[in-house]
C-alpha cells in the first residue's frame, strides 16, 4: 500500500517530525508522539491495538480551525 504525505514537512531530518499520510485506501495514517499521560489516556476510550498520538495543531488546520 502507497502512501502519500498531506502535512508534516517541517522537521530538519525529514523523517522524524509529526505527520499526516492518505494511503491508497482513503484512510489517513497520523505519526505523533506517543501519549503516555495517564490522566489524558484515562478520558480516552482506546480499543484493543489503538494508540493514542499527540500532534502539534496546526498539522491538522481543519480539525483545530
Amino acid at each position: 500500500m502507497r502512501l502519500a504525505k498531506l502535512h508534516g514537512d517541517d522537521c530538519p531530518d525529514g523523517r522524524t517530525c509529526p505527520a499526516v499520510h492518505r494511503t491508497e485506501s482513503g484512510s489517513v495514517v497520523i505519526i505523533g508522539r506517543v501519549v503516555t499521560d495517564e490522566g489524558l489516556l484515562a478520558q480516552l476510550a482506546i480499543g484493543p491495538g489503538e494508540r493514542a498520538v499527540e500532534v502539534p495543531a496546526d498539522l491538522l488546520p481543519e480539525v483545530t480551525g
